[in-house]
């Protein structure tokens, strides 16, 4: 994902040194990298006060495209519905089938992480 415009043109002009234990600096990496940035970027979330998120796993972002993938099969469908003035007993069920996908999909989510 591409950096905000306001971060790409802030001018950074000072340098701050940080002296950090082996403790300490292992803490900073490790945050860093469960949010996906750089630790000078970790720091500045910090100190202005700002949440940081981990970035989403592998499985996470694979069950997203999963359902967006399912919702635009589904918005085909009702796309053709409205367009044609309604949809067969065949589309109805493929439909059906999809939401029960998406069911499935978000219950074993559930179970991984919840």
């Amino acid at each position: 994902m591409p950096l905000p415009r306001e971060v790409i043109n802030i001018k950074r002009n000072h340098n701050a040194t940080l002296r950090l234990s082996d403790e300490e600096y292992r803490a900073l990496a490790e945050m860093a990298k469960r949010a996906g940035v750089s630790h000078s970027t970790l720091l500045r979330k910090l100190i202005m006060g700002k949440e940081i998120k981990e970035r989403p796993n592998v499985d996470f972002i694979d069950l997203r495209q999963s359902i967006d993938h399912i919702g635009i099969n589904i918005n085909q469908i009702a796309h053709w519905a409205n367009a044609n003035g309604g949809i067969t007993p065949e589309q109805f069920e493929e439909a059906k089938k999809l939401l029960a996908e998406v069911k499935w999909i978000i219950k074993g989510w559930a179970k991984k992480w919840l």
